[in-house]
């Protein structure tokens, strides 16, 4: 297995490399999540907690759990301004056909502010329905004092877990470092949550529910500006479960002068299920521990990323721990790099190694290639894909990608995929994926698209 996966790496070191890391995404969508699946990045259960965050319109989680996985870095990078009596907010719409072309999901969204008044909807329509409401909520956000109605969120509690939907109100006053609120939900349960500043950077926050039946959920938190503990438990849970989280401080360096960065993040509990107020992933709820981390550090033009996955079952399941190491070298005109991606799950092992390469020939174009291979038990029956592609640059604020898919010698169908970046005006954007598929160049057939626009003021 070792000496067939060293053979690999070694063709494919002499075949081509790679362009360059993935720009910092804003927001994941529907085909950036079937597209990570289908390249065997993630698996179907952690596709399945993708798509629900994305589905429902919540972008941060989405990113949140993008990033957890070992994929790109992705960050919301619009912030709404807060001050002044000027009418702020967004608006968007998101479409994703599926290979009938029909419309698997469509979302539409809006959000304005005025002064200390917000409001925020969210509409979805699946599989042709009618148009529902999914999430909407109203807010007055005052310098002290604060009160929310409709769809509340873990942002309001002050939870790192994200919540079940839930529909309600909260009142929440601040004085100093001390903040504390109440609240009520659809459900009949009520409770209260606070936060304390203890040091500059550092926050202790706690929430309790209960109904007239007696106590529901809690949770104590201590977060600080580069780590985050908190401890959950529930009305039906054995044990409580632990959310580990840490990163690196912004101007962390090796030897004190090549920039490194890490995140890492962890759930451990010895729950059969996760009942209650708190949204977790299958994933979670399945495993005992489910920890993620990667690792980039910076040595001159050269860029070295490891992600490290670890999923130890609740059951008497087979362990599972996946790592991606990856390098790339970027110059002016070009680029070069590759990595390698090793999964085991119990004592079956999996590998696979690739290389990339670019370049750029004018300031409006480039070109860019990637070789991978997967070792099988003999050297004979390697799966190798090749994926040649161009980046295409229309106007100023307009570029394309188009990449081409082919695999051998295993019998898989031709993939094309075109993704599109838009910028209307310096707050409009938009964005397009489609993907086409065939057993033939010559015969390629829709099999996925989608679409989505956001006007931003």
């Amino acid at each position: 297995m070792l000496r067939g996966l060293w053979k690999c790496f070694g063709i494919a070191l002499f075949v081509g490399g790679s362009f360059a890391f993935a720009s910092e995404r804003e927001k994941v969508t529907v085909e950036d999540a079937f597209w990570a699946y289908d390249d065997g990045k993630i698996g179907y259960e952690e596709l399945e907690g993708l798509l629900k965050w994305i589905d429902a319109g919540d972008v941060s989680e989405a990113c949140a759990e993008w990033e957890a996985l070992g994929l790109d870095p992705c960050q919301k990078k619009f912030q709404e301004v807060l001050t002044g009596w000027n009418p702020r907010g967004r608006i968007g719409y998101a479409i994703s056909l599926d290979s009938t072309g029909s419309a698997r999901n469509k979302r539409l969204y809006g959000r304005l502010g005025f002064g200390i008044l917000h409001a925020e909807v969210r509409l979805r329509s699946q599989a042709g329905s009618d148009w529902a409401l999914e999430y909407g909520r109203f807010e007055i956000q005052g310098k002290h004092v604060a009160f929310l109605a409709g769809n509340l969120i873990a942002l309001d509690f002050g939870s790192a877990i994200p919540l079940q939907k839930r529909r309600g109100v909260d009142f929440t006053a601040q004085w100093k470092s001390f903040q504390w609120g109440t609240f009520a939900l659809e459900d009949s349960s009520f409770g209260m949550h606070t936060m304390v500043s203890i040091r500059k950077n550092v926050q202790i926050l706690g929430m309790y529910s209960a109904s007239v039946d007696g106590f529901r959920d809690a949770f104590a938190r201590i977060r600080g500006q580069n780590s985050d503990v908190q401890i959950l438990y529930s009305q039906n849970w054995k044990t409580p479960l632990l959310y580990l989280y840490a990163n690196s401080p912004p101007s962390t360096a090796l030897l004190g002068r090549y920039p490194l960065a890490f995140r890492f993040r962890a759930y451990i509990h010895k729950n059969d299920s996760l009942p209650g107020i708190f949204r977790l992933s299958k994933l979670v709820q399945k495993n005992r521990v489910n920890a993620s981390s990667w690792v980039q550090a910076r040595f001159w033009n050269w860029t070295f990323r490891v992600n490290e996955r670890v999923y130890i079952p609740l059951d008497s399941g087979k362990a599972s721990f996946a790592v991606d190491f990856s390098f790339v070298r970027n110059r002016n005109l070009a680029s070069v790099g590759g990595g390698a991606f090793l999964n085991a799950v119990g004592d079956s092992r999996s590998a696979q190694v690739y290389v990339r390469s670019g370049l750029r020939l004018f300031s409006a174009e480039s070109l860019f290639t990637e070789v991978r291979a997967t070792p099988q038990e003999t050297f004979s029956r390697t799966l190798y894909e090749i994926r040649p592609g161009i980046r295409l640059e229309w106007e100023k604020n307009v570029s394309s990608d188009i990449v081409l898919i082919l695999r051998y010698p295993k019998k898989s169908p031709i993939v094309l995929r075109e993704e599109t970046r838009m910028q209307f005006f310096s707050n409009a954007e938009g964005k397009s994926s489609l993907e086409l598929r065939a057993d033939r160049l010559r015969r390629l057939h829709f099999w996925r698209f989608g679409f989505e626009w956001e006007v931003k003021w």
